[in-house]
């Protein structure tokens, strides 16, 4: 009897699916070697499809067990009907060319930014010199005094999580794990975009392959009429995002986003 509850059990054993393995992922950014970040975005404009571009310079230095990130937005870009850009503009146009030095951990956490004060005054004097081009009555002033509005009512809080905002997704997975499962993993977050207010979102984040140094992973959310499917290139060397997209739709309006950083020299 007891023989046959032993062999009962090990049937029980043996018919349990076998746990993920846990892919743990190191942050180890290339120190010292010049980065391209480049952000561009897809999405229907007043009946047409325009294209939204940024790029930025990267640069890591080693500062005892974290880093720090020398990054600066260089270029702008858009074809979109210039009505449609006029915010976006505002918002971005004076941080262009503003060196900044953000604090990284050791997990791929951005926990500050060296002399936030003088890079903050840098930037909102360069929206007060945007301004000065504008007529008071037009709508690029309008849209310009929006964005100095909301930039004035920052706190120090608010103002890091701004200016690191675009960054932050390089490190999505740094310092954490991956797993290696075919069924994957249930993840719950935000979807922010241009298409509306952030909504709740759920699915699923699967690995669906090693190649190479890369870890290719997908990610299918979905909540409050938001479709949302992202891929990633994980670098396994530096724990780092070197390619994604993000296929957004919310009802009729959609948007396509790329992010790709590569080595070479945006200035």
């Amino acid at each position: 009897m007891k023989m046959w509850k032993l062999a009962s059990a090990l049937l029980v054993i043996g018919a349990q699916p076998a746990a993920a393995e846990l892919v743990p992922i190191a942050f180890a950014p290339p120190v010292g070697r010049d980065l391209v970040y480049h952000i561009e975005q897809s999405r229907i404009v007043e009946g047409q499809k325009s294209r939204f571009s940024a790029t930025r310079s990267l640069r890591f230095e080693r500062v005892g067990q974290a880093y720090l990130l020398h990054a600066t937005l260089r270029t702008i870009d858009s074809d979109a009907p210039a009505a449609a850009t006029q915010s976006w503009r505002a918002a971005l146009t004076p941080l262009v060319g503003v060196e900044m030095g953000f604090r990284v951990d050791a997990t791929g956490k951005i926990v500050g930014l060296d002399d936030m004060e003088k890079v903050w005054g840098s930037v909102e004097q360069g929206l007060a010199r945007m301004m000065t081009g504008f007529a008071p009555d037009s709508a690029q002033y309008r849209a310009a005094g929006a964005v100095q509005a909301l930039f004035a009512g920052l706190p120090p809080e608010g103002r890091l999580a701004l200016l690191a905002g675009e960054y932050q997704p390089l490190f999505l997975f740094a310092g954490g794990e991956v797993e290696d499962d075919a069924v994957g993993r249930g993840v719950r977050t935000m979807a922010g975009s241009p298409l509306g207010r952030p909504v709740s979102v759920e699915g699923l984040l699967r690995l669906e392959a090693r190649e190479g140094g890369r870890f290719q992973l997908e990610e299918r959310l979905a909540g409050n009429g938001v479709q949302l499917v992202a891929r990633y290139a994980l670098s396994t060397h530096s724990g780092m995002v070197e390619h994604q997209t993000r296929d957004l739709t919310l009802g009729a309006k959609s948007l396509v986003e790329t992010r790709d950083l590569r080595e070479g020299d945006a200035s």
